[in-house]
């Protein structure tokens, strides 16, 4: 029997076979080398931190600008890559995310390269889904993310080198505990996790993406608790940014529970633009 919120056990074994085939064929396109210490930052979360919606083909090419990728799966996984969507995550996105166009801001604004560590997964939540949970203190799921993120950040910091160090750690998630989690469990989740990451790779600021503003308010009497969670974090975690999302950018009018590639870019500034104001970027504008 499919414990809550979980598919069916054919539905998960067919997932998995095809996840495997996705990282098999995944590759990336190496980095060069670079001439300062990276600024790294990861990317945690489900869907919408990992973009699910069209890509374009200059969205496959990379810009000019030094900003890399520490993939979370494929052919090059431990080497190096460009950033180019869709972002390398646990499995390959499926679209465009916020993760690059933040990357290219920071990048432009301090002159440092910057290399993106993807490690959301779509449809995932800190209540066990699938075999998957966010849930720092959960040792029963087939995959922990929070200690899969864990592992990421600290390979990429090791093939950065001595000098690199996390700028900022960027989350957006929620959808998926809507329905399995109370708002006060999914807060002391969430807290665990920015607490898990700053006692590991210092206290950078963590920013925080809000969910498409449509879906909530279609479903606002399910989705007010944890939105709510979203928007007071800031109130008792320091150095902390809840970014409002853009309205009108939702992927389609019947899938408003996504981002589009625009609404995925202007919420990529958006987060940048917050982050800015916590850092020392912001002091100095």
């Amino acid at each position: 029997m499919a414990r809550h919120g979980d598919s069916g056990r054919r539905e998960q074994a067919v997932r998995r076979a095809k996840d495997k085939v996705l990282r098999l064929l995944a590759a990336g396109e190496p980095a060069p080398q670079v001439d300062s210490p990276y600024l790294v930052v990861p990317i945690l979360g489900q869907s919408n931190a990992v973009g699910d919606n069209e890509v374009q083909p200059d969205d496959m090419s990379p810009g000019t600008l030094p900003v890399h990728q520490w993939p979370g799966c494929g052919r090059r996984k431990g080497q190096i890559l460009l950033a180019t969507d869709p972002l390398l995550h646990e499995i390959p996105a499926g679209g465009v995310g916020f993760g690059r166009s933040f990357g290219e801001h920071l990048a432009a604004d301090t002159g440092r390269p910057v290399l993106l560590v993807p490690c959301g997964r779509g449809d995932t939540s800190f209540y066990p889904k699938n075999g998957y949970s966010w849930d720092p203190a959960d040792t029963s799921a087939r995959v922990n993310l929070f200690t899969f993120a864990v592992t990421q950040i600290e390979g990429a910091l090791a093939a950065a080198g001595p000098s690199a160090r996390v700028a900022a750690f960027l989350w957006h998630q929620g959808e998926s505990d809507v329905p399995l989690l109370a708002p006060d469990a999914y807060r002391a989740r969430l807290e665990s996790v920015v607490t898990g990451l700053r006692s590991r790779f210092g206290d950078a600021p963590f920013v925080l993406g809000q969910m498409v503003p449509e879906e909530i308010e279609s479903r606002r009497a399910e989705y007010a608790g944890i939105d709510d969670v979203h928007r007071t974090l800031p109130r008792t975690v320091d150095s902390c940014a809840f970014v409002p999302g853009p309205i009108g950018m939702a992927k389609l009018p019947t899938e408003i529970i996504h981002y589009s590639r625009a609404g995925q870019r202007e919420l990529g500034d958006r987060m940048y633009a917050a982050y800015a104001e916590l850092s020392s970027i912001g002091e100095s504008r």
